[in-house]
């Protein structure tokens, strides 16, 4: 996977993002070799898939379609980059205006609609923070 963050091809604020990791990242390798039935993913979705099951981790972070269809089967537990940012913004952790105009700045492609009313609906979970204070 880091090797895919570092490819040429990946936006400029990526590869130097990873290029100097914050502390908080830790890189780990595979144990074992990918599983041969996973062979007709891209190298990124194969070695995470691969990974969460070698280290029985809770959660997947992956939004590649059959990627996700793939781990779901596996029995992990998935989740895409929007649901992960729209639950750190409903924990104050982040604006998710400010993070879908980062996305939207990048590769990342999401249908518009699904962007919108997630924006939609954090404006009034927002408000009805406000209004419980």
């Amino acid at each position: 996977m880091k090797a895919e963050l570092a490819h040429a091809n990946t936006p400029a604020i990526v590869r130097a993002w990873i290029s100097q990791p914050l502390q908080w990242l830790e890189v780990v390798s595979l144990k074992q070799p990918v599983d041969s039935a996973l062979a007709h993913l891209e190298a990124g979705e194969r070695e995470a898939i691969s990974l969460a099951s070698e280290l029985q981790a809770i959660l997947l972070l992956m939004d590649e379609r059959d990627g996700v269809t793939i781990a779901r089967h596996r029995g992990l537990k998935v989740v895409g980059t929007l649901a992960a940012l729209d639950l750190a913004a409903a924990h104050g952790l982040l604006d998710l205006q400010t993070m879908v105009d980062r996305l939207r700045a990048t590769t990342f492609r999401s249908p518009f609609r699904l962007m919108v009313s997630m924006l939609e609906q954090d404006v009034e979970r927002r408000k009805r923070q406000r209004e419980r204070q």
